[in-house]
């Protein structure tokens, strides 16, 4: 269930946190209670260890395999950094990685782990809860939509060509303002220009009238 209605999970575009749900896909309210109840299961699951638990599994690993010679004071230091380390991780994720180590399914079979490649074994085995506990809390914070029916997509549709027509009127409409207040508006060197032109019509008629007047 959560890896199918995660599969309809959409993003939201600009927005990295949230996804969003199909009303069709929405979960059910049984759906959701069965959600929560598995997310609850999990956090059980990946509650933090206690410290007997740390200190147990440590020391079976060290008494087991080869460690380097410490001091008092640095072996004191040591059990610390393993519990700083280890104690966000749940009990059964550390007996289980202390089990790996004893029987060479990791480490190098030789020497007792660090805290850091106990905690890298611990990270391994918790990231599968990780990764469906993020699942289900995508599923569960998802933004539900209604997608538009056949007559709420038929009227947009409607409503688009006629903004579109209506924008064409409009421009059409300017255009024709623009054209008019460009015939009606002359510029001086426009307005020279006819002047001169219809000087000089004037003296070739004149002069045409002459010619005539002279021939007669």
């Amino acid at each position: 269930m959560v890896g199918y209605l995660h599969n309809n999970l959409e993003t939201i575009p600009g927005n990295f946190r949230r996804y969003a749900l199909s009303a069709a896909h929405e979960p059910t309210a049984e759906q959701k209670a069965l959600l929560l109840a598995r997310r609850d299961e999990i956090d059980r699951g990946l509650a933090e260890a206690d410290v007997l638990t740390i200190r147990e599994q440590v020391g079976i690993l060290r008494s087991s395999m080869a460690t380097a010679p410490l001091g008092e004071e640095a072996m004191t230091l040591a059990k610390r950094a393993f519990i700083l380390v280890l104690s966000k991780y749940p009990a059964w994720a550390i007996v289980e990685a202390s089990m790996r180590f004893l029987d060479g399914r990791a480490g190098n079979k030789t020497y007792a782990p660090t805290a850091a490649e106990m905690a890298e074994v611990c990270r391994r085995l918790i990231s599968e809860d990780l990764a469906e506990r993020a699942r289900i809390n995508a599923i569960l914070d998802a933004e539900i939509y209604h997608a538009p029916t056949e007559g709420e997509r038929a009227e947009v549709e409607r409503r688009h060509q006629a903004f579109v027509e209506e924008t064409a009127r409009a421009a059409d409409a300017r255009r024709a303002r623009q054209d008019d207040r460009s015939a009606q508006e002359v510029s001086p060197e426009r307005a020279q220009a006819i002047a001169d032109l219809e000087r000089r019509r004037l003296r070739r008629e004149a002069a045409a009238a002459a010619t005539e007047g002279a021939e007669a």
